[in-house]
């Protein structure tokens, strides 16, 4: 496919593309990714509210458009769809005997369950459980601001991430495989990385978490979207960034958040973050955390496109 050609699609693809908040859960995998990112969300475990549903389920069908609803104004909270006759293992393993049956959890451990198609009662439930989860929320105080935002890292398409200058045996695997936080990203001949991020869908992108130490985190971040291919070190250096980040020491500490440009990043299917230096010039710049914060778009899988040769910046106009 040529450049032209998936640029074409990105656009016609943009055009209808509208927020979907409800993720499909294909297997029981995927479900566990989705409930370690929950536990170990920056403050504290994050609410998942799970919908146990059949396809010739009525009750379900109806109750289906206020799940989605809810999902929209308690961005807070991640809602997932479980199909039982897909996920029969995950159905037993819920205990499932009736349908519609919802099972909210903190992390992943179950604190209240509703059954039946009751929009109030749902509603009701819900905005219990994000009260008593709100001196835990994702928002965070520290660094430059806050957050109330899914963390994206489920929807990586960690086989088209990469990292250029990324030490041997500290590579960028290291740091978006570490469900524990204990993996770190390191430079190797000097201080610039160049890191290479494929989402497996359209993301919105509204902040990052990019942690490392006070004297050799990084310092000046730029940022690209929708690049298809990674760009060298001369090309990130001359391009001009969707956006340029000038980090201090408070950025770097475990929980703080850095707000992004939202309107520059809609659609992202790619991004591209360039560190040009870190904080004191040190020699290797090391990263100790990197999260992306914001929504997902829909459930257009990215991996469907083949990444061709393309130039620094914006992928396409």
């Amino acid at each position: 496919m040529t450049l032209l050609c998936r640029s074409r699609m990105l656009d016609l693809l943009t055009d209808f593309l509208e927020p979907v908040m409800v993720v499909n859960i294909d297997d029981k995998e995927q479900l566990i990714r989705f409930l370690t990112e929950a536990s170990n969300r920056p403050g504290g475990p994050g609410l998942v509210v799970l919908d146990f549903f059949a396809t010739w389920c009525r009750p379900c069908s109806e109750i289906a458009p206020v799940f989605s609803s809810l999902s929209e104004t308690h961005t807070e909270a991640r809602f997932l769809k479980v199909d039982v006759d897909k996920n029969d293992s995950v159905a037993s393993e819920y205990g499932i005997r009736s349908l519609p049956t919802f099972v909210f959890l903190r992390g992943n451990k179950e604190v209240d369950r509703l059954t039946g198609a009751r929009p109030d009662q749902l509603e009701a439930k819900l905005r219990e459980h994000l009260k008593e989860d709100s001196a835990e929320t994702i928002s965070q105080s520290s660094g430059r601001g806050s957050v109330s935002q899914p963390d994206l890292s489920p929807f990586l398409d960690t086989t088209q991430c990469e990292c250029l200058n990324e030490d041997d045996t500290h590579p960028l695997s290291n740091l978006l495989s570490s469900e524990m936080g204990d993996g770190y990203l390191l430079s190797d001949t000097d201080a610039q990385l160049i890191i290479f991020i494929t989402f497996a869908q359209f993301v919105r992108l509204r902040s990052l978490q990019i942690n490392g130490p006070e004297d050799c985190g990084p310092k000046t971040v730029k940022l690209f979207v929708n690049q298809t291919s990674t760009p060298d070190f001369s090309a990130c250096e001359s391009a001009d960034a969707v956006q340029t980040l000038e980090l201090e020491t408070k950025d770097l500490i475990e929980g703080a958040i850095v707000p992004l440009n939202f309107v520059k990043f809609q659609n992202v299917t790619t991004i591209t973050v360039f560190v040009a230096d870190n904080q004191t010039g040190k020699e290797v710049t090391r990263i100790d955390r990197l999260r992306f914060f914001g929504t997902c778009v829909n459930t257009t899988n990215m991996q469907n496109f083949k990444r061709v040769a393309g130039k620094a910046g914006e992928g396409h106009s």
